[in-house]
């Protein structure tokens, strides 16, 4: 049914590394012209989307759309005994209810081949077009070792990075705890490409922006977008071909819900709210007055 296959194995690694620190299965699906994976984490605060072309890999036969879902972490383990000098090939034949998952090193003849059993897909549908289409009034390009670097600094006083970015100053990450604070501090200059309006703020997981940036050694660019009480979306154009996309849902204010409610059920109410906004369709801004009311006043009453 398909044969997909990367001669370096580093970005194939990194890529289910990343994954497999959010999620636990995730739905490949494998067409004639690209490999395309769609996931949200089980709390509902964060969805991705992948894509690679098949001209990004080595050797990509497929002469039928294929949807394949696996345990993340068991393909991690079976990729992990790989060399950075293995090619990695991933194949599947008709009726099989096994991956085939090969490697064999550059200069040797010696090739290992492993199996992994496929699961049922219970994956449910994922609104992401609609998503990518959310337009963001500030956009930037940054190094990816600063955002690890102001995340590993946040993490000494809190769970939740602030994020605020200004047209005339720049971007701003901070946290604060008990103990203290944190700010991480960056003028335009130091963004690589800008396109910032007004003022945007927001508040994020910094365990679910820890584990995406897994991603940066194997990341070209990154492209981050803002917008107040949005998620926070993130895109990687991989090294070698592909592109990820990942929206993170934002956190609010533990006093505007009952304080009985912990932190994951505040995220997977705003998380719904974003689903719900994403699926309002944009050709009818009479409706969309309507909604926003409705949203509001949902918050306000918990």
């Amino acid at each position: 049914m398909f044969t997909i296959k990367k001669e370096n194995s580093k970005v194939l690694k990194g890529i289910v590394e990343a994954l497999g620190a959010i999620i636990d299965e995730t739905e490949f699906k494998i067409t004639p012209s690209e490999l395309v994976a769609l996931a949200m984490d089980p709390s509902r605060i964060c969805l991705l989307q992948l894509n690679v072309k098949k001209e990004h890999f080595d050797e990509y036969k497929c002469d039928k759309e294929t949807k394949i879902c696996v345990n993340l972490e068991d393909l991690d383990k079976i990729l992990k005994r790989s060399s950075t000098n293995d090619s990695i090939e991933l194949s599947l034949q008709d009726k099989e209810q096994k991956m085939k998952i090969s490697m064999k090193r550059n200069v040797s003849s010696r090739k290992r081949t492993f199996s992994l059993a496929l699961l049922d897909s219970n994956i449910e549908e994922i609104p992401m077009d609609k998503l990518l289409k959310i337009e963001y009034p500030s956009r930037w390009v940054i190094d990816p070792d600063l955002i690890i670097e102001a995340i590993k600094d946040a993490e000494i006083y809190s769970e939740i990075l602030n994020v605020k970015v200004e047209e005339t100053k720049g971007l701003s990450l901070q946290s604060s705890g008990q103990i203290g604070e944190m700010n991480y501090e960056l003028e335009l200059s130091e963004l690589i490409e800008t396109s910032i309006t007004g003022v945007n703020t927001g508040a994020y997981s910094l365990n679910f922006l820890k584990s995406i940036m897994k991603l940066a050694p194997i990341t070209e660019k990154l492209e981050v977008s803002l917008k107040t009480d949005h998620p926070l979306k993130l895109k990687f154009d991989l090294l070698e071909g592909g592109e990820l996309y990942y929206f993170l849902a934002p956190r609010v204010p533990e006093e505007e819900f009952n304080s009985d409610e912990d932190d994951i059920l505040v995220s997977e109410k705003i998380a719904s709210k974003i689903e719900e906004e994403a699926e309002t369709e944009p050709e009818k801004p009479e409706e969309e007055k309507t909604v926003e009311p409705e949203i509001e006043a949902e918050e306000g009453e918990e």
